[in-house]
């Protein structure tokens, strides 16, 4: 959730840097954007304790099942290049958790740095970096400090899609209204 708090932020504050409005994002259409909202739902579903109670195999395979949902989104909405950025971003994090077992794997120095501590081998949606992971440089390897609120790690496909999410919103509250486009 803070990948996307990131992106609303740096979205407001490059459009309106850009000369742009608020007023604008009215315009945003998407197709099937309740695949988002569906996608999303069953994120917070997988690491609720529902999840621990339907079982891990269930929490991992709605996990998956949530970034498939989100790259249909991005195949009807190939036409916005944030979307595609942000798409290819979930797409290289679907990669490191599918081929990972169903989790983000997270690098114990990054943890370390952000100040996250695990009990185990996995918590919420990451798993530490052994010697048997696969596409380690996919996974969480970057970090905030410790002592900024909500500290934690983070991957280059939360970069892009920090990036893809900005670029929608910045690009949107630069669109005209009609009336400011016949003037």
């Amino acid at each position: 959730m803070l990948v996307l708090l990131t992106a609303l932020l740096a979205g407001i504050l490059g459009g309106y840097a850009a000369g742009g409005r608020l007023r604008h994002l009215d315009s945003l259409r998407f197709s099937r954007a309740w695949l988002v909202v569906l996608a999303l739902l069953l994120q917070v579903v997988a690491f609720s304790p529902l999840a621990t109670t339907l079982g891990e195999s269930v929490g991992v395979a709605l996990h998956i099942a949530s970034y498939v949902l989100l790259a249909v989104f991005v195949l009807l909405n190939r036409n916005s290049w944030g979307v595609v950025v942000a798409g290819l971003g979930m797409g290289l994090n679907m990669v490191a958790i599918t081929l990972n077992g169903g989790y983000m794997p997270a690098s114990p120095t990054a943890l370390k740095y952000a100040g996250v501590a695990y009990a185990g081998e996995t918590s919420n949606n990451s798993g530490v970096i052994t010697e048997s992971t696969h596409l380690a440089f996919l996974g969480d390897i970057f970090a905030t400090p410790s002592w900024l609120p909500a500290a934690n790690v983070f991957s280059i496909g939360d970069v892009l899609i920090v990036v893809g999410v900005a670029l929608v919103i910045a690009c949107a509250m630069r669109r005209p209204t009609a009336v400011e486009a016949a003037t």
